[in-house]
């Protein structure tokens, strides 16, 4: 519920409210036991006000026990006003409960608790009816419907509005899933069109050149030829990353994986998963630490994996004591809020193994 609801909502029930209050006032002094009357309104308005408490921001479940407590105030306030009252005021402000206790059940029913609510209206139609029939008024049925009227009127509404919001929240939902579903569908379309730019990028830029140099090499040029396979070797490994490692891949972490591999490390990631996508908020912390671990590694080889099951990271590092160090450093100090991580590291041998997971 936004802000704005939520003040027109609370205004509404305050003037609703109003009309447990007002005819009580003015009603004063027609019954034969005021103090009564006066602690049935007090029942009346603090229950109301507890019930109501979602209006201010409170939890909307309310448990069972205060539910039937909070029923319970409905026919009491009635006990505790019509048997005092003459017959002719049973029509007038001094009869004040059977209109002005329909908040609290209108309540108890938004709030899912219409067992209660049903409960509470029973008790207070049993209570009108015996008291008529025991004052043997005239056109006794006639006085019970009348006098029952406004719990007939807020019950029914009050589940329509309950079944209303129901299904508002359903439709919403429903059309949130659709919007999520789009959203997806959108985001890996462009996915899609960004890799396919980007393997096209890779062949302009690496492959290429590459084939120029090959067709134009002579059997001679034994320097040109050395060069060749280690560039090959190069312009394989960019595409390969975007064709496994797609999800864990953004312009940093590409520069950073081209720069690495300039200095002599031999870097691998891989997307093992059956199923791609899964939690962005995830990898993209995983793309943070591959951003934050590359420029560290100036040798040996580093393969960070997303395995065949389950949201984890896996990164595995052999190289000198200095660089594994190094990784062990920046995987403790610089690691994102959104991720936790084991680290096993053997300075000494030069290992460190990590398992990076969504934080708890």
């Amino acid at each position: 519920m936004s802000d704005l609801q939520r003040a027109c909502a609370t205004g509404a029930a305050l003037w609703l409210l109003s009309h447990a209050l007002l005819p009580a006032v003015l009603g004063r002094g027609q019954g034969r036991a005021p103090v009564l009357a006066a602690l049935a309104l007090v029942a009346v308005l603090v229950a109301s006000a507890l019930v109501l408490r979602p209006l201010r921001g409170g939890p909307t479940a309310l448990r069972a026990p205060a539910a039937w407590a909070a029923a319970a105030v409905v026919p009491l306030s009635g006990l505790a006003i019509m048997p005092f009252l003459p017959v002719e005021a049973w029509r007038t402000y001094a009869n004040w409960w059977p209109g002005g206790t329909q908040v609290l059940v209108a309540a108890l029913v938004v709030r899912r608790r219409r067992g209660p609510a049903l409960a509470a209206e029973l008790a207070s139609a049993a209570l009108v009816t015996a008291v008529v029939l025991r004052a043997g008024a005239s056109d006794p049925w006639v006085r019970i419907a009348a006098l029952n009227q406004p719990a007939l009127l807020w019950f029914s509404a009050s589940v329509g509005v309950r079944v209303l919001l129901d299904r508002t929240a359903r439709e919403v939902q429903r059309y949130e899933a659709q919007a999520a579903r789009a959203a997806a569908a959108t985001a890996a379309t462009a996915a899609r069109a960004d890799s396919a730019r980007q393997r096209r990028a890779d062949l302009d830029e690496g492959a290429l050149p590459l084939l120029r140099k090959v067709a134009v090499a002579g059997a001679h040029d034994e320097a040109g030829w050395a060069q060749l396979p280690r560039a090959a070797v190069g312009v394989e490994r960019r595409l390969r990353d975007d064709l496994r490692a797609r999800a864990l891949l953004d312009e940093e972490v590409r520069a950073r994986l081209r720069a690495a591999r300039a200095r002599g490390c031999t870097v691998d990631v891989v997307d093992d998963r059956a199923a791609r996508g899964g939690d962005e908020r995830f990898l993209a912390g995983v793309r943070r630490v591959l951003a934050a671990v590359l420029p560290l590694c100036a040798d040996g080889t580093a393969t960070l994996r997303l395995p065949p099951h389950g949201r984890v990271a896996t990164l595995a590092v052999e190289a000198s004591p200095a660089t594994t160090a190094a990784v062990a450093w920046a995987l403790g100090a610089r690691l994102p809020a959104q991720l936790a991580v084991d680290v096993d590291v053997d300075e000494v041998g030069g290992s460190l193994w990590a398992e990076l997971r969504p934080h708890p």
